[in-house]
């Protein structure tokens, strides 16, 4: 059962921390549970609003007037301000930081998180999140749904989705920012719309020497997308981009000398380095067949590639490790307006995956001999069904989501096949229902049913490896939205998710998974949005939860009721926005996080607590903005931990960073 903190500080801290602002914008009077930091505006209606079945729970958007001001290394941080969510901030090269909630690690060992770029899943295979092709200046808006109740989604949909979306504004701008450690930046975005026709164009790049030494990065991207309406029913999208990434990676060091001096790479990391690519294209089609039929077709390719060195300890060797993953992908979704209280929605889904995976071991990047080579196909197949009703006071809508695999694995060093686990189909049913008690006053409760599905070798089974199920997850949540002033957003919820047969990935570095058991996730969320005056506005959140093993089975009794690693206990935010004057906005920050077990067995020290402030100054300067950003104020020290054997490995995150900026809008 889950403690609720009867401490009065925290009680406070709570209260304090859970505020999201309404910036510049008066509410939105909805029937909804949906949460805004930034201007509340009407990001989900470009096309099809009134035809896609309305989410209900903790849904939380953050807009451009958020973002396009941010800098950051990568993407994920972008994130940071949204109710629920923390990091692992690995800060080895290309592989740097990845994104969890609900109770899950954000370590790559179980993949969780559906991430959607433009609608376009943009997962790597083993689940981790590419997002770092996209900079603040060129996102719009950023969605996060938390739980696994939405039916559109199938793979790795297992504690919610993250969807951005990029601009397609008429406007013309270009930024140039210097900053901490030899920083670097430029940004520009072009957009033209016409009567049916826009183009956009986006190109960035980002050079720095990095917190720590040893820690070099560069990064480049460029994107186009154009939009051309042939008819007022129908519209035709395509977007293409280029990305790459180069890093070097300053290595983990022991606790002792993380302390001592947090900026310093490991001796025996000096050769570790790596880049990352990413190439994508995509055509949208969206038509109104007539005024009740809606239709949407979206396919794409995509190929991310990645090629590192690492070493782990002075003990271990280096490994260089490439992997390429090439996705070729179709989504098909229609909407049917029934009557005006009646939606019923559909969709198909397929994504192709032709992937490979090497490793060799090295010496100062010179091979030795090669340890692993799979060429593998994954293919994953499924499709939702859902019946919304909207009525003057209740919301409900209940759909099923079924999903598939099939492909094939050659280990080339061996000769020997494999084919994908043939689990069959799996149905997830999902409900959500909603409920206006009075104006402004919603209960909400939502049910859902995902899958875990292992990525690697261990999805593959042999004539000695039999089949087996896919790990189910069941999800509950409920809650109150409530704005008890016009001035004022709330909302509460609590949720768990239960799971049995639960795998989790081997830390040895063979790709192969383990069967953790039972587990239980819980917890608690506040969320407050408060848009005081034309001068003052706040943001921000509190969480609370807990992750354990239920039933670890008979070999593991040791560890029953033991924390899961890698969740931090809470996880909280604060922002304050002070607006003298139209032209003038000083913003304060803060991201806070409870500390966490590196260990499911080993469970008698906790990492990761961390109060984090950050300040930001903007002057409109009218044909442009001109800032000034202090990350980290105090120079909070912050790390990653991680347990290898019995010892953990350190690696300290970034201390006070100062940086200035200037943009000139066209």
């Amino acid at each position: 059962m889950f403690k609720f903190p009867l401490n009065p500080v925290r009680l406070a801290l709570a209260c304090t921390f859970t505020f999201s602002t309404h910036s510049y914008a008066e509410p939105v009077q909805e029937q909804d549970s949906t949460l805004y930091i930034g201007e509340v505006i009407e990001v989900v209606s470009q096309h099809n609003k009134t035809k896609e079945a309305q989410l209900v729970g903790s849904v939380d958007i953050i807009t451009r007037d958020q973002l396009q001001n941010e800098h950051v290394n990568v993407t994920f941080d972008l994130l940071k301000k949204i109710p629920g969510v923390y990091f692992s901030r690995f800060n080895q090269g290309i592989i740097s930081t990845d994104i969890a909630m609900r109770g899950f690690n954000a370590e790559g060992s179980m993949p969780h998180t559906k991430l959607l770029i433009d609608g376009i899943p943009s997962n790597l295979h083993v689940g981790l999140n590419e997002m770092d092709a996209l900079f603040p200046m060129e996102v719009e808006w950023m969605e996060v749904v938390k739980g696994n109740h939405d039916a559109r989604y199938g793979l790795h949909n297992l504690a919610g989705n993250i969807n951005l979306h990029s601009r397609r504004d008429d406007a013309k701008e270009v930024e140039l920012l210097v900053g901490s450690f030899n920083t670097l930046e430029a940004q520009g975005y072009f957009g033209d719309v016409q009567d049916n026709f826009s183009q956009h164009y986006f190109v960035g790049a980002r050079k720095t020497d990095g917190y720590r030494d040893h820690a070099d990065l560069e990064k480049h991207t460029f994107a186009g997308k154009w939009f051309y309406q042939p008819s007022d029913n129908t519209d035709i999208d395509l977007v293409a981009r280029y990305f790459d990434y180069e890093a070097d990676a300053p290595g983990y060091l022991t606790e002792q000398a993380a302390q001592d001096d947090p900026t310093q790479s490991a001796d025996y990391a000096r050769d570790d380095s790596g880049d990352k690519q990413t190439r994508h294209i995509s055509a949208h089609i969206d038509h109104d067949v007539n005024n009740h039929l809606y239709l949407n077709l979206k396919t794409y390719w995509q190929q991310f590639d990645r090629h590192r060195y690492v070493r782990y300890s002075q003990q271990s060797l280096q490994q260089e490790r490439l992997e390429k993953d090439q996705q070729i992908g179709a989504i098909a979704t229609l909407g049917y307006n029934i009557s005006k209280q009646w939606l019923l929605t559909a969709g198909l889904d397929y994504q192709g995956q032709d992937n490979t995976n090497q490793r060799f071991v090295t010496e100062k990047k010179q091979r030795i001999k090669q340890s692993r080579y799979w060429d593998f196909t994954y293919n994953n197949y499924g499709g939702f069904t859902q019946l919304q009703y909207k009525g003057e006071q209740l919301l409900i809508s209940g759909g099923l989501r079924a999903d598939g695999f099939s492909g094939e694995l050659t280990n080339q060093l061996n000769g020997e096949k494999k084919d994908i686990n043939d689990s069959g189909i799996t149905v997830q049913p999902k409900l959500n229902v909603l409920y206006e008690v009075i104006p402004n006053l919603n209960l909400f409760a939502n049910y859902g049913v995902s899958f875990q599905a292992p990525t690697g070798s261990k999805a593959y089974v042999s004539d000695t490896n039999n089949d087996y199920n896919l790990s189910k997850n069941y999800g509950y949540e409920a809650g109150v939205k409530w704005q008890p002033f016009d001035w004022l957003d709330t909302r509460v919820s609590l949720w768990q998710q239960d799971a049995k047969d639960e795998l989790t990935q081997k830390t040895d570095g063979s790709g192969d998974f383990e069967n953790l058991g039972e587990t239980k996730r819980d917890g608690w969320d506040l969320g407050f949005s408060a848009y005081l005056d034309d001068t003052w506005s706040a943001f921000g959140s509190y969480t609370r939860q807990e992750a354990k093993l239920v039933e670890p089975g008979e070999n593991q009794q040791a560890s029953q009721g033991n924390w899961l690693r890698g969740v931090p206990e809470y996880t909280a935010t604060l922002g304050v926005i002070y607006q003298p004057i139209e032209v003038a906005k000083v913003s304060l920050f803060g991201h806070f996080q409870g500390d966490y077990y590196v260990s499911n067995v080993v469970q008698d020290k906790r990492y990761g607590q961390y109060t984090i402030i950050d300040l930001a100054f903007d002057y409109d300067l009218g044909w442009g903005n001109a800032g000034v950003r202090m990350n980290n104020v105090f120079d909070t020290y912050h790390e990653y931990v991680y347990l290898v054997g019995s010892e953990t490995i350190h690696s300290p995150s970034d201390g006070r960073a100062i940086n200035l900026s200037l943009s000139y809008r066209f």
